[in-house]
């Protein structure tokens, strides 16, 4: 039950902020860590839009494994969400860089 629980609020929760993001209103959950020198190597903007529609899918893919039992389902689930944040750090490191 709480695993169930759980699972709904983080995708909720990741849905929201996916949305917030990729709309330019998350700039807030951007913050942390060396912010001078990301700002010089990185584009904000697109880095915004690339998490925000990351968070989406990792929303949506957390959802529908909430809805899901068998183990075949959530080893898929753990397989999408490791080619998810494979493919953000490939676009983070090729499309998001300042020229």
């Amino acid at each position: 039950m709480f695993d169930q629980t759980f699972s709904y609020v983080l995708a909720i929760a990741a849905l929201v902020i996916g949305v917030m993001l990729l709309t330019g209103h998350g700039s807030v959950f951007m913050k942390g860590g060396n912010t001078q020198a990301r700002a010089q190597k990185y584009d904000e903007k697109k880095m915004e839009k690339f998490s925000g529609i990351c968070l989406i899918l990792i929303g949506i893919a957390t959802g529908v494994d909430a809805f899901t039992e068998s183990m075949a389902a959530k080893i898929a689930y753990v397989i999408i969400l490791f080619v998810i944040l494979a493919v953000f750090l490939f676009l983070l490191r090729t499309k998001c860089l300042k020229k």
